[in-house]
């Protein structure tokens, strides 16, 4: 029978090696707001489009800090938009006028944001326009992970943060409405942790358990 005490130490110890051995199934965890998020994951802010170049010009696709943006929808067939700060056609209860860059589109916005390096945890802050649901998919090296749907009534500024056990290597964002904008800004991200990282740890807690059972009798 496990003593009380100890009950914690070995709880983890399971945990983390369901995490190491795991191969059929993972978990998506989902955040709100950016305080949650924080108190989750340390994360490292990855783009805030502010040094972009150049803003306010319709492009296909562009690469920045090791991500890569790419339009499938939009005026011309498809683009992504860097929104300089002082634009008013964003959500009404967004702050107007906005105050920061914005990734957006000219048009519907149908943007993927595929990552170099995967990421265990992705936040950022979310604009929607009122007019249409907004739909966000994240992927893995498997293909689809999992996908949210916003209400098309939603026209404020928000935060989504998603964590993942297994490698988060890209997302979409979806919004097919095109004369009010939606769009994303100040993406973070957290490094996936290494499998033989999380073995050691769970051999380790593992370890400590049993020295304290060596100490107890």
């Amino acid at each position: 029978m496990v003593k009380t005490g100890r009950l914690p130490v070995l709880l983890t110890c399971v945990a983390l090696i369901s995490m190491v051995f795991a191969t059929t199934g993972y978990t998506i965890t989902w955040y709100f707001t950016k305080a949650d998020f924080d108190a989750a994951v340390s994360t490292t802010l990855l783009e805030d489009f502010e040094n972009f170049v150049p803003k306010d010009t319709q492009l296909k696709s562009f690469t920045s800090n090791g991500v890569t943006y790419t339009g499938f929808a939009g005026f011309g067939g498809g683009n992504v938009w860097i929104a300089s700060p002082g634009y008013t056609n964003f959500g009404a209860s967004v702050p107007q006028p906005t105050d920061t860059s914005i990734l957006t589109a000219n048009g519907s916005e149908d943007i993927t944001t595929d990552f170099s390096t995967p990421n265990g945890a992705v936040g950022f802050d979310t604009y929607f326009n009122g007019q249409y649901p907004t739909t966000v998919a994240f992927y893995g090296a498997q293909g689809l992970l999992d996908t949210i749907v916003f209400d098309a009534s939603l026209n404020n500024k928000g935060y989504l943060g998603v964590m993942s056990t297994i490698p988060i290597t890209s997302f979409r964002w979806t919004n097919m409405g095109w004369s009010i904008n939606s769009g994303i800004d100040n993406i973070s991200v957290a490094a996936v942790p290494e499998p033989s990282t999380m073995l050691l740890i769970g051999s380790g807690l593992i370890g400590l358990l049993g020295l304290r059972r060596k100490f107890k009798k």
